[in-house]
């Protein structure tokens, strides 16, 4: 039996992909640890897996109650470039030993420490790598390479040219398909792209409003349900481009943004296993991070997408246009370019071919199987 303990913290996102890979290592026989802060405690330990808080950083919550504009440089200080980090792994590794650690690519405090220990060391990127790595030059780059020197000097570490420079030369999982990562392409040997992979879950069923026989197309809308976004516009503009319109319309919401009235053709769910809806859906309009993206392509649903302007969405809206399996709008589109952009999803049969296209990818991509094999055999390497 492996001890690995996953490093992550509460991004919405980064999560499904890692819970997916610690449910294959924990049915190969390993032992599986989350090692984060304490607003994942619940949900981690409802999947009846261990969990222990950053002894330092751990207690610092994410959404809290500052305002948004505030809520970016938070980030980058408490985790993607946290100096605690650096005293953090090595006593929660005392307090719980580990003999493969598994760390989030964002998390540059975590990444530093683990250049500075004996066990292996992998590296977890749960979306496109090109889409969740700013280049120096943009504000958000600057900000977060700038914050990771700063402590990387204090302990006596090389300063980084790039934020790639964190994790280069580690095995690193990268839980999306090559098509959908311009970074992909001259990846070193030690970058396993896996596909997406995400959490087993149980089988439940949603209560459809509609006839089975309804043939108006279903249209799924789905935003992110994190507090890190208010997708109330976007639900407001959506939910008004296609009011009048022979479709269905399924809203995914989380409770916080639901409008007053929904139009005749909507119904909304707090939450609906994408796999149980996304066979009968002909479009998806989305901000499209990368979970969403992954599951409508895997069902070979084109896509809307209307991102926030940061993390992978734009990058991933750009890419997914690039492949002509969806169109690309600013997040702020009005009712009509976005009617117009759905309209274009279910009568040119082109996006739905594309699509088809990246789920064969999908399908073909070796998942949290091939995830697992990646950290076995490091771990094995180790043992000799």
């Amino acid at each position: 039996m492996t001890r690995f303990t996953f490093v992550t913290w509460d991004g919405g996102g980064n999560l499904p992909p890692a819970v997916g890979i610690a449910q294959e290592l924990i049915a190969r026989g390993n032992e599986v640890r989350f090692l984060g802060y304490l607003p994942q405690q619940a949900a981690i330990e409802a999947r009846c897996m261990a969990f222990s808080a950053l002894p330092r950083s751990g207690s610092f919550d994410l959404y809290g109650e500052r305002p948004p504009e505030q809520r970016l440089a938070a980030i980058i200080r408490n985790v993607w470039a946290c100096p605690e980090h650096l005293e953090d792994i090595p006593d929660a590794l005392a307090a719980n030993p580990a003999d493969v650690l598994v760390i989030d690519f964002l998390m540059q405090g975590a990444l530093a420490q683990a250049r500075r220990t004996d066990i292996p060391v992998a590296v977890l990127a749960h979306s496109s790598v090109a889409g969740l790595v700013p280049p120096p030059d943009s504000p958000m780059g600057a900000a977060r390479l700038a914050a990771a020197n700063d402590f990387r000097a204090t302990v006596g570490l090389p300063r980084m040219e790039r934020l790639n420079d964190g994790w280069d030369g580690l095995p690193t999982i990268v839980t999306t398909i090559a098509e959908l990562d311009a970074s992909a392409e001259g990846a070193p040997k030690a970058v396993h792209y896996v596909g997406p992979v995400t959490e087993h879950t149980a089988q439940s069923s949603w209560d459809a409003p509609w006839a089975p026989d309804d043939p108006r197309p279903l249209v799924l809308v789905s935003f992110s349900t994190t507090r890190l976004w208010d997708p109330a516009g976007r639900i407001r503009n959506t939910l008004a481009a296609l009011a009048g319109e022979p479709v269905r319309i399924l809203l995914i919401d989380g409770g916080n943004s639901m409008p007053p009235e929904l139009p005749d053709n909507a119904t909304a769910r707090p939450f609906v296993p994408h796999a149980e809806v996304l066979p009968s859906v002909s479009a998806t309009v989305t901000h499209c991070g990368h979970g969403t993206v992954t599951a409508s392509l895997t069902h070979g649903v084109p896509i809307a997408g209307l991102p926030y302007p940061a993390a992978d969405q734009p990058f991933l809206a750009a890419r997914i246009q690039a492949l002509g399996a969806g169109v690309a709008m600013d997040g702020e589109s009005s009712p009509a370019i976005i009617k117009s952009a759905v309209r274009d999803l279910l009568d040119r049969p082109s996006f739905r071919e594309a699509a088809a296209r990246l789920a064969e990818a999908i399908r073909l991509a070796p998942g949290a199987a091939g995830a697992a094999d990646v950290l076995e055999e490091l771990a094995r390497h180790q043992e000799h």
